[in-house]
């Protein structure tokens, strides 16, 4: 009995390991190919090896940088702009009473259906149309006005969550509608806000079809699009130094990551529970 429960076992095991090292490895041939030297990488690409080539590193930033100040630029703003529309949405649609609401909500719900590519040619026109191509707003606009609408979902159930003691207290001592999101709904929903925020800049950062289109100078480039145009071409013999523009890429995410995702967790948590 016990050997027949051991075998189910051990072949999950077997199968949960060779997951992880498929998962694991690319992220380690990328790291330790970032510090060898084009000889090392030549003989030995597969596994690490000493001495570590830091100057790899080095080069690439010199030559990413622009299109890091570039994303962080993009990100920011459209970040900023993000949120302040889906939390003005969001309270809206959870807090007043208006003819159509739901119908308008719904309306909103059904855009999140609606995949991505189908709105690339349509967009492109009609910012070519504005004459905002190869230009900042290009890049923030459709994350201001594409980002609310998983936003306004995730909130509108936050803020109908809130207990409506505090908003009617507030009432009563004369606060009106904005008082009441500013000074009640904004500070309690700052933990959600930090996820949609985190989720945000982590799509900023990796997108690169819509920068590659719209975007003809280079300098202007986010880092995917950077990388991929520009940095690869230009190191596209010298795969460690490739390797280290990577390296250089991840790492502000990494780091955010790693100081906010309490914050990111308490989110999650907090919607999934009001939800």
């Amino acid at each position: 009995m016990i050997k027949s429960r051991m075998l189910p076992q051990l072949v999950l095991h077997i199968i949960i390991i060779v997951l992880i090292i498929l998962l694991l490895y690319p992220l380690g041939f990328t790291l330790w190919g970032a510090f060898k030297s084009e000889v090392a990488y030549t003989t030995s690409r597969w596994y690490p090896t000493f001495p570590l080539r830091i100057s790899n590193v080095g080069s690439a930033f010199t030559s990413v940088w622009r299109y890091l100040l570039n994303t962080v630029f993009v990100a920011g703003v459209g970040t900023g702009g993000m949120l302040l529309i889906a939390s003005l949405a969001a309270f809206t649609f959870a807090r007043m009473k208006f003819f159509g609401k739901e119908f308008l909500y719904m309306s909103i719900l059904a855009l999140m259906m609606i995949p991505g590519a189908l709105t690339l040619v349509p967009g492109y026109m009609l910012y070519k149309t504005f004459g905002l191509l190869n230009t900042y707003w290009v890049l923030i606009l459709p994350l201001v006005t594409g980002g609310p609408i998983f936003g306004v979902f995730l909130l509108r159930s936050f803020f109908e969550g809130i207990p409506k003691d505090y908003f009617e207290a507030a009432q009563m001592d004369g606060a009106h509608d904005f008082k009441l999101y500013y000074r009640i709904a904004l500070p309690l929903c700052i933990p959600i806000m930090g996820t949609l925020a985190i989720m945000q800049i982590v799509g900023a950062w990796n997108e690169y079809l819509w920068p590659m289109i719209t975007i003809s100078d280079h300098e202007m480039l986010t880092i995917a699009a950077g990388l991929l145009i520009s940095f690869t071409g230009q190191y596209v013999t010298n795969m460690p130094v490739t390797f280290g523009g990577y390296v250089v890429a991840s790492l502000p995410l990494i780091l955010l990551f790693t100081f906010t995702n309490r914050y990111y967790v308490q989110g999650l948590l907090s919607t999934a529970i009001k939800l």
